[in-house]
């Protein structure tokens, strides 16, 4: 059950002139730098609960592999189309199109737990081994080009290009690499918990939806033959395992009512708001359990404050146990400047649920304007290896280290911050700054070298003391060198 960007690959390294051994260290820095491409062509759901709660899903899965060569990262991509891919070095990416197709959490972990189980059995890096070596830079640009940077159908052409002479032999080796991605992801989804036959029923989704493309990304099975023939298998391995484990406990099995709520988050958050309106207020009659939730957030995302909190605290009372409810709801709080209330409810949602990233974040938030830096700057520390998902950890690390007077770390983290949101020249505005700051520490130096390494490559504007001085007065850099420190607070999406 590959995806387009997988299949890029395999493709191009089946092209004895493009192939190479990928080491683990290579493999990494190939998936930090689609990474960035991805980013740059790309928008990514930066939502708290949504991403918190896809990651949660993600993470449950991977303490089931046990020791593992990677960190994994999961990113949701704003895009309808039916699809999902993974890329060498541990990072997963799951469209909103296919999120909205899927039924339940236990189809969303068979999603992950294919996807992972390529990466785990480092599919591409074998399949290159009797290749000639090529560089991770030419692997990126061509990456980029076959699955980011070419309109409409030209990926697709520029794939079956690299097929041509090998086509049988790329047909054997997807399906050999399909169904041990299967296999795998068949035991990571059981040993996580969920039922496996959760692994059908997102399969048959799939396979129902497999046209409903759009953007010029071809859905999740456009590229897979067999779809019939690997839906029977898997419902035999499904059926062999409940014949011999006639007493499993699913663990997972749950009213989804999580799952259900973060669907709610996504209408709220992208469906037209006059529709999302209507269907929640016609569910709330109804009494479906995720309504009040949906109203909540999507009157947060209108300003509409008082109705946001009102339906809110509705939807904690039905779902006192759900951190994802609390969370919005102590961001309500944050917003509306009832900061007591939002440290006991961000409070409340970390004991339900200790790595819940969006509530570590929005909690850092309160407690440094209740004057508790300290206690902020732990609560940021935590979760500062989750920035890549969340580039807000960076933004407040900034501010935070900068009211701190650790100026260095904080234009680094600033650094980081830009560079995520491509806007190179700030960037390198404060990584250039970190860099005199940070003198005596080789490790970020290091880092911060590479990173204006990168940045420079395809001749980006230099910055120039214009910019500096335009700098100083945009409130999301920060940075006041001549009197006290003043930040504007970027909030949080609910």
């Amino acid at each position: 059950m590959t995806i387009l960007l997988y299949c890029a690959f395999v493709n191009l390294f089946l092209n004895p002139n493009l192939a190479s051994a990928l080491d683990l260290s290579d493999e990494k820095e190939l998936g930090r730098k689609v990474l960035e491409q991805v980013k740059k062509q790309m928008r990514l759901i930066d939502d708290g609960e949504i991403v918190t709660y896809v990651q949660s899903v993600g993470n449950r899965i991977v303490k089931q592999l046990g020791t593992t060569l990677y960190d994994y990262q999961f990113f949701v991509v704003d895009a309808p189309a039916v699809n999902a891919f993974a890329v060498p070095g541990g990072y997963v990416f799951v469209y909103r199109g296919l999120i909205e197709i899927l039924q339940s959490e236990g189809e969303l972990a068979s999603i992950i737990s294919h996807e992972l189980a390529h990466i785990q059995a480092r599919h591409i890096e074998r399949r290159m081994q009797h290749g000639r070596m090529a560089t991770v830079a030419t692997l990126v640009g061509a990456l980029a080009s076959a699955f980011l940077g070419l309109p409409g159908n030209a990926a697709g052409a520029v794939m079956m290009g690299t097929m041509a002479g090998s086509q049988s032999m790329q047909l054997k080796y997807s399906r050999e690499n399909e169904e041990e991605a299967d296999e795998l992801g068949f035991r990571f989804l059981r040993d996580a918990g969920y039922d496996p036959g959760d692994m059908v029923k997102a399969m048959q989704a799939l396979g129902k939806n497999r046209f409903n493309s759009s953007g010029g990304v071809p859905s999740y099975l456009s590229t897979h033959p067999l779809t019939s023939e690997r839906i029977q298998y898997l419902q035999v391995m499904v059926d062999n395992y409940r014949k011999d484990h006639p007493d499993a406990v699913v663990k997972n099995s749950t009213s989804d009512k999580e799952f259900n709520l973060m669907r709610a988050a996504l209408v709220s958050e992208y469906s037209d708001p006059r529709i999302a309106e209507q269907k929640f207020k016609t569910e709330l009659n109804r009494g479906r359990d995720a309504s009040a939730y949906g109203l909540g957030r999507l009157y947060l995302r209108e300003g509409q404050m008082d109705e946001a909190i009102t339906y809110l605290r509705q939807a904690a009372g039905r779902h006192p146990d759900s951190p994802m409810v609390l969370s919005t709801l102590g961001s309500a709080y944050y917003q509306t400047g009832q900061l007591t209330e939002a440290q006991s409810v961000l409070q409340s949602a970390l004991l339900l649920d200790s790595s819940s990233t969006s509530a570590k974040l929005r909690l850092a938030l309160v407690l440094k304007e209740l004057g508790k830096r300290e206690e902020a700057l732990q609560n940021l520390q935590q979760i500062e290896k989750f920035a890549p998902s969340f580039p807000e950890i960076d933004y407040h690390l900034g501010v935070l280290l900068g009211q701190m007077n650790q100026v260095g770390r904080a234009h680094y983290h600033l650094g980081r911050y830009h560079q995520q949101k491509n806007d190179f020249a700030a960037a390198s505005f404060h990584y250039n700054k970190a860099r005199t700051l940070l003198a005596g520490d080789a490790r970020l130096l290091a880092e911060i070298d590479e990173q204006l390494k990168d940045m420079g490559k395809g001749n980006r504007k230099v910055v120039s003391d214009k910019f500096h001085d335009n700098v100083k007065q945009k409130p999301m850099s920060g940075f006041r060198f001549n009197r006290p420190w003043t930040f504007a607070n970027p909030g949080i999406r609910p």
